[in-house]
């Protein structure tokens, strides 16, 4: 059976009665909370920090912050995401509960970490490892659940319906989808381990209908273009984007300039060694990449751009909301030649 990516579908253009592609309203439900842009900036080093944060909630979206850092670090980059987030929007604190995603691993310092995190006000939490079905997620769950229940827990990568069902089952509220896809990760090419994006989000979205299990799907990895979050919401709930906000403002890291006097700023992968080197790790075997990327200026400009092609594709979908869009959109098939008429 053919399995899947972004490149090898487009979805269906449907009957529409939308008169404006503005009346269409992107806004998804994660289960316990909500967001109006359906948008998750990656928790990588080089993607979200505290200023990525405070944007991303701004335009309905959500930014988790990474875990490469020491635990102080990361205790004051969530009470730093709060002030800006609070300076900016006026939210009063008990709402600022789902604005702020903080990542964990599964080891000892992050049950530390956790707790910290947890004391300082945080409550949407990220089990943020490259496979995530596994025991040791297992227990973390497991760990995190027992100690507080008002703690919101998104877990993963998985890229199979398994993998989503024993996360679900072991007490995960929201599930990450990604094996492989991210134009940083490496794991495909260096160990040859992974599904297709689209296949797996497809997999586990259908089981999840027909057995009623309503499962909140996070799509990590493989956005190349705009169009592609589209085709990544017809199945997944949110989408995670790294590299498509890359090299912006927001962004951590210094702005440098090379000799063409052209401006650029570092992006590297969770698993690069650039990245585990900033934490302390033992750079033992490299899943990830670093590379350079153009400086994109202010990141707003592409969340509006994200949100108006996202709202005209379901427009084409005759959809007015999101579940609509996932009823009525349909992908389908293309060929090489489809592919490159398509300019993707």
């Amino acid at each position: 059976m053919d399995a899947w990516s972004f490149s090898d579908v487009l979805i269906q253009p449907n009957y529409s009665e939308i008169k404006s592609r503005s009346l269409c309203d992107p806004t998804s439900d994660l289960g316990k909370f909500k967001l109006s842009l359906p948008l998750i900036s990656a928790n990588m080093k080089h993607v979200t920090g505290p200023k990525m944060v405070a944007i991303m909630a701004k335009y309905g979206g959500l930014g988790i912050l990474h875990r490469f850092n020491s635990i102080e670090e990361g205790v004051e980059e969530f009470k730093e995401s709060l002030e800006l987030i609070q300076r900016e929007q006026q939210i009063l604190p008990a709402e600022l509960i789902y604005k702020i995603g903080v990542s964990i691993g599964v080891n000892e310092e992050s049950r530390e970490r956790f707790e910290k995190l947890y004391q300082v006000g945080a409550r949407l939490f990220c089990i943020d490892v490259a496979h995530g079905h596994h025991i040791l997620v297992k227990e973390m769950i497991e760990f995190v659940k027992n100690k507080y229940a008002d703690v919101i827990l998104i877990a993963g990568n998985i890229a199979t319906l398994q993998g989503a069902l024993d996360l679900h089952n072991w007490g995960a509220d929201i599930i990450k989808v990604g094996i492989g896809p991210g134009s940083m990760c490496q794991t495909r090419r260096n160990v040859g381990v992974g599904v297709p994006q689209i296949q797996a989000l497809k997999e586990i979205r259908e089981v999840s209908d027909e057995q009623n299990l309503n499962l909140k799907l996070i799509g990590d990895g493989g956005i190349k273009y705009t169009g592609d979050i589209s085709k990544c919401l017809v199945y997944a709930d949110a989408v995670m984007i790294g590299w498509i906000i890359a090299g912006t403002s927001e962004t951590p890291g210094n702005v440098y300039q090379d000799p063409d006097g052209k401006f650029y700023k570092v992006y590297a992968g969770s698993a690069s060694g650039e990245s585990k080197n900033s934490n302390g790790q033992k750079v033992k075997f490299i899943e990830g990449m670093t590379q350079t990327v153009p400086f994109r200026g202010k990141v707003k400009y592409i969340l509006i751009k994200i949100k108006e092609n996202l709202q005209s594709a379901m427009s084409y979908a005759g959809a007015q909301n999101m579940e609509e869009f996932k009823n009525k959109a349909q992908l389908k098939a293309i060929t090489f030649a489809g592919q490159i008429e398509s300019k993707i």
